[in-house]
């Protein structure tokens, strides 16, 4: 397991347990949406005390579980991991509500009626909540992608035409 991993599963087991898994969840993505680079800059920056990290996050949010996981991030200087966190952290409630968060590229925006068909599909295959997000591949010359998890279902034709090739190859 990765560091950004067993510090959302940490942050998720601690706010399970005091029952605030959505308010942290909330704020998690609420703080990596707006911190633009000084911000980052600001806590990342090697030759700034911690403490002044602190101080600035103390002045945000209130004593509590959240500011205290922030408190320890910049102690192990783990800050800079906050995006993957959020999204581990994200995945961590998604899976308890059973909802997967499915990826589907393709080279222009797909049919919400297809998205629609999709989605259904998908759901009863998987036996999960689905949420969709349609991407724009120009590299796609026809056909979608789905990416979910660690799993990848290539029905581009130019998969297609690469399984060809192959065979072609092999065959000679």
């Amino acid at each position: 397991m990765e560091a950004s991993q067993e510090y959302a599963k940490a942050l998720y087991d601690l706010s399970t347990n005091k029952q605030i898994k959505e308010d942290i969840l909330y704020n998690l993505t609420s703080l990596v949406e707006s911190l633009d680079q000084d911000i980052k800059n600001f806590f990342l920056h090697p030759e700034i005390k911690k403490e002044e990290k602190k101080k600035m996050i103390s002045k945000i949010y209130e004593e509590g579980l959240f500011r205290d996981f922030l408190f320890v991030l910049i102690d192990n200087d783990r800050f800079s991991s906050l995006d993957e966190i959020k999204d581990e952290y994200q995945i961590l409630v998604d899976n308890e509500k059973n909802i997967l968060d499915v990826y589907v590229y393709s080279n222009s925006l797909l049919s919400s009626e297809y998205l629609d068909k999709l989605n259904i599909k998908l759901e009863n295959k998987l036996n999960r909540k689905i949420n969709i997000t349609n991407e724009i591949d120009k590299s796609i010359t026809a056909g979608i992608k789905i990416a979910y998890e660690s799993k990848e279902i290539d029905m581009t034709l130019d998969s297609k035409f690469r399984k060809f090739k192959d065979e072609l190859k092999e065959s000679l």
